[in-house]
């Protein structure tokens, strides 16, 4: 006769690399709160420089906010490793309570929600202390600023390799002189997802010469010529995406030619009103003399329908609305596609083995 045995185990048997791999997963904050008090053990373990607390904070209630407050003062400054702040603007008065400086020295990623302006700029100014910190995203409320001061300190960040900011206002300008060459920062991914004119994208990417990949957008109604004094070389440079809203093919074209780059893949959305955008010539001729090492194109071009006839005649003006069947564009497989929504149509060129998702919207 067998005698079965059910063997017991207690958490208190996990190893410790265990431990640090299920709290790998929990927010920093969460962790404290549901070990802190358990036992000597664990205690040590909370206090191992083996372990690096992610703490994320998103408009909490009242009582959440003040459990926060409180657990966050225990918490060793030196473990934080992420920030990812969302308060409502009534709930600015945290950062008289946590300031964020060089005692966090293994900070790496810091993420600032709809922090008002002048709150904002008291954060930023402490940032280029920060030994280790490469992302930070920030995203502001809507509202009218000058962008230039902010930038000014970002581009000082030492260790910065990703950076993103976003802001819904449609003018917030940006006047920054261009770089030198002690000027130099170390950003290789930007996301500028405001407002920002080609000038003053050529400016901050000035900064940024290891830059690799760039999504931008261009809502400025405004309109200046590039800057025919403009010559930027990014060798770094591989990825593009950029959303243009009133900006011509013709300017495009020239801010294109005016940078040094090895771009692999192309990434443009335009609402624009310039059926230039759709003529393949000028496509394949800026392809092979600015972009020759172009592996994806994806191009997307919006016309609704409330102007389809108008444009219509600009397209019949062009030719063929498909001349993206010459072997430039076979030998590539970057085809032409078009799409029928309820209040507009999509002219697209992309890849033949294309993945839906990979456009960004």
């Amino acid at each position: 006769m067998f005698t079965y045995r059910i063997s017991k185990t207690s958490m208190e048997t996990f190893s410790n690399e265990l431990f640090y791999e299920i709290f790998d997963y929990l927010d920093g904050i969460d962790i404290y709160t549901a070990f802190s008090n358990l036992n000597h053990r664990f205690q040590q373990l909370l206090n191992s420089s083996s372990i690096l607390f992610k703490i994320k904070l998103h408009a909490p209630s009242a009582e959440l906010y003040k459990n926060f407050n409180k657990h966050i003062e225990l918490l060793n400054r030196h473990q934080i490793f992420s920030l990812d702040l969302r308060f409502p603007l009534t709930r600015n008065h945290f950062f008289s309570s946590f300031t964020i400086d060089s005692s966090l020295d293994r900070l790496q990623s810091l993420t600032l929600n709809y922090l008002n302006p002048d709150l904002l700029m008291s954060v930023l100014v402490n940032l280029p202390n920060l030994p280790r910190l490469s992302s930070l995203n920030i995203n502001m409320p809507n509202v009218l600023i000058d962008l230039t001061d902010i930038y000014r300190i970002i581009l000082t960040i030492p260790m910065l390799k990703y950076y993103r900011f976003s802001i819904d206002s449609l003018d917030s300008p940006i006047s920054l002189p261009m770089s030198t060459n002690e000027q130099l920062t170390t950003i290789e991914y930007l996301v500028i997802d405001h407002s920002c004119s080609f000038n003053e994208l050529a400016t901050i990417i000035s900064y940024i010469p290891k830059l690799s990949r760039l999504y931008f957008i261009d809502r400025h109604k405004n309109i200046s010529n590039i800057e025919s004094s403009l010559s930027i070389t990014l060798l770094n440079l591989t990825h593009i995406s950029i959303e243009l809203v009133y900006l011509t093919f013709d300017k495009f074209e020239s801010f294109i030619r005016k940078i040094e780059s090895k771009v692999k893949v192309l990434h443009l959305i335009t609402y624009c009103n310039d059926v230039t955008y759709l003529n393949a010539h000028r496509w394949e001729q800026l392809i092979l003399q600015s972009l020759p090492q172009l592996e994806e194109f994806y191009l997307k071009y919006h016309e609704y329908r409330e102007y389809h006839n108008y444009r219509n005649e600009s397209l019949q003006n062009l030719g063929e609305p498909n001349q993206f069947t010459s072997s430039f564009w076979m030998t590539r497989q970057w085809i032409f596609e078009t799409e029928i929504d309820t209040d507009r149509i999509m002219y697209l060129v992309r890849p033949y083995r294309y993945i839906d998702n990979m456009f960004f919207d």
